[in-house]
């Protein structure tokens, strides 16, 4: 007999001859063919209770199911989460850069100038400093300023200047307007401005100057064409001393201790920024004071 039919006749445990029993003993792979006959013989198949494990597939049926639904929830969910959330950032980013200020400031002793998105041109002045809306300047056309500017205005345009004292409207005119504590002024020099001051609106034509100093409103005139900071000078007409004081401080930032000096009087000069020892002698000698510099302090006093 075959090795083939031999192997498969013992598998299938049909009665083996004494011949083919020992021909099959014969075989080399007979220890191996035993060891799986008595594995297999000790194999138990395990008890079900058919109604016990019919119940147990549903739960299991059922949960998996239930596990199913919430994933396919959970990615469209969470996706709708996260789109809204971008197109909020969106848009928040693009209103926050679309009403976002343009803001220039300048430090003691320093000044700067700006282009208007109207090609208008901006001088400030030291320690000053303007805001505005460069984005929507069509439809926004203002401007809040503290300190000193000179506004070179183009022709055809016009805007409105805030001040914490009173606005000035414009069109296409030069002007300079300083806002100091307890001091405004602003000075025409070509064109015309609207001022208004407390509720109330003053014409302005070229040569003009409205000043408010310690709430007194005065009125003047100037033969100057543009003012005299833009060639780095500062120059005073009776004008209390503690104001002049307080203009050198900006252009040289420097500290001045004024030692028993009346500053109440009124100056009538100026003084170039500079030279600080030129600029401290035209402040001083009219006044009959002397000065000591001692690093970035001054010390005023009487001779």
């Amino acid at each position: 007999m075959k090795k083939k039919d031999l192997i498969t006749k013992w598998l299938d445990h049909e009665q083996l001859t004494r011949e083919e029993l020992k021909a099959f003993k014969n075989l080399d792979a007979y220890d191996s063919y035993e060891k799986i006959s008595s594995n297999a013989k000790s194999f138990k198949a395990p008890k079900y209770n058919i109604e016990e494990n019919l119940q147990d597939l549903k739960v299991s049926l059922t949960q998996e199911q239930r596990s199913i639904d919430t994933t396919k929830k959970f990615p469209i969910n969470f996706l709708i989460r996260i789109a809204a959330i971008f197109i909020l950032g969106i848009g928040t980013y693009f209103m926050a850069f679309y009403n976002s200020d343009t803001i220039t400031n300048t430090i003691a002793g320093q000044k700067t100038s700006i282009e208007l998105p109207d090609q208008s041109s901006v001088q400030l002045n030291a320690l000053s400093s303007i805001r505005y809306k460069e984005k929507n300047w069509e439809d926004n056309r203002k401007i809040e300023l503290e300190g000193e500017a000179y506004f070179k205005v183009a022709k055809g345009k016009t805007f409105d200047v805030h001040t914490s004292s009173g606005i000035i409207s414009v069109l296409g005119t030069e002007f300079n307007v300083k806002q100091r504590e307890h001091y405004f002024e602003v000075v025409c020099y070509e064109g015309l401005v609207s001022v208004t001051y407390n509720k109330n609106t003053i014409k302005l034509p070229a040569g003009s100057v409205f000043k408010v100093q310690n709430n007194n409103i005065v009125n003047t005139t100037t033969s100057l064409v543009k003012p005299d900071w833009i060639n780095n000078l500062s120059s005073f007409h009776s004008t209390p001393y503690s104001y002049i004081l307080k203009e050198f401080e900006r252009q040289y930032n420097v500290t001045i201790i004024a030692k028993n000096i009346d500053q109440d009087k009124l100056f009538t000069g100026n003084f170039v920024h500079s030279n600080i020892e030129t600029a401290l002698q035209s402040i001083t000698i009219p006044m009959r004071l002397k000065y000591k510099i001692d690093n970035n302090n001054i010390t005023l006093y009487k001779e």
